[in-house]
């Protein structure tokens, strides 16, 4: 599984177990609802750390538990094109 999309499900995880809307993440992050769902639902491939860490403040996880899950041992990151040298 792509990084990203290991971010967003993890999110998302966090977010049901607590019972909790993108509307409420908002409220208690400050990170836009519309910023939330586009990544959620992956219409958007990135999120910005400082965001990231907003939003483990709002679910009361630290940024160093949410990132020790097992899963993200075996991420990848997407493979990215180099511009052939000249």
């Amino acid at each position: 599984m792509e990084f990203s999309d290991l971010v967003a499900l993890k999110v998302k995880e966090l977010m049901q177990e607590k019972n909790m809307t993108t509307y409420k993440m908002e409220d208690l992050s400050g990170v836009y609802s519309s910023t939330l769902t586009m990544f959620l639902t992956r219409k958007t491939k990135t999120i910005r750390l400082e965001n990231l860490l907003y939003i483990c403040e709002a679910l009361k996880i630290s940024l160093s538990d949410f990132f020790a899950d097992e899963r993200f041992n075996e991420s990848e990151a997407k493979e990215w094109f180099k511009k052939p040298k000249k």
